[in-house]
């Protein structure tokens, strides 16, 4: 919004992995602390984060991490324009619903919030949920997400867009014929209801 940008990355300094993000301006100027501000240092480790404008000059991250010990959940955090984090230390969870949850995608809300997808194998087989997130970084749908897509066989990959109405249109790869992947798509409005078939 200023002409510059805020990128984020996982970065293996120290003994593990750990989410740090960097503002720079237009001229290539390093706004933030040298080397990134720390976005989450929980234990294990987290892994590729993705990032969103939340409107204000600053960003929201997600990614998915392993601090529970025994299966991968989604956090989120938001960084204002000077490098601080807004939330609670290391994110709030955005899910931790039982199984893996994997590969996040992010896209803003509209409202300085968030909505954020990912693929979820809590029923065994991989499905697509969503949840959205305000700027206060509080979630806005049903716990641990509302389920995007949970067809038959594995469905992976989402990738997320703005509907322009505070939703977002969702899109994933898809195993339900059993033998090759298709593409399917869906919209879910600003109170997490599937608007298509």
């Amino acid at each position: 919004g200023y002409h510059g940008a805020i990128v984020t990355w996982y970065d293996y300094r120290g003994s593990q992995y750990g989410i740090y993000t960097q503002r720079v301006d237009s001229l290539g100027n390093i706004k933030w602390t040298v080397d990134g501000e720390l976005v989450c240092q929980a234990a294990n480790g987290r892994w590729l984060p993705e990032i969103a404008s939340d409107g204000y000059h600053g960003a929201i991250v997600t990614w998915y991490d392993l601090r529970n010990g025994s299966h991968h959940d989604i956090y989120a955090q938001r960084v204002d324009s000077l490098g601080v984090m807004k939330w609670i230390a290391n994110g709030v969870a955005i899910c931790q619903a039982t199984g893996s949850q994997l590969r996040p995608e992010i896209v803003s809300d509209g409202y300085h919030g968030a909505v954020i997808t990912w693929y979820d194998s809590r029923s065994g087989t991989a499905d697509i949920y969503a949840q959205r997130v305000d700027s206060l970084g509080v979630v806005k749908w049903i716990a641990d997400g509302v389920a995007v897509c949970q067809a038959a066989n594995t469905q992976g990959l989402p990738q997320i867009v703005s509907d322009g109405y505070h939703g977002a249109v969702i899109t994933w790869e898809d195993l339900r014929g059993g033998t090759y992947y298709d593409i399917y798509t869906q919209r879910v409005d600003s109170l997490g209801n599937a608007k298509w078939t």
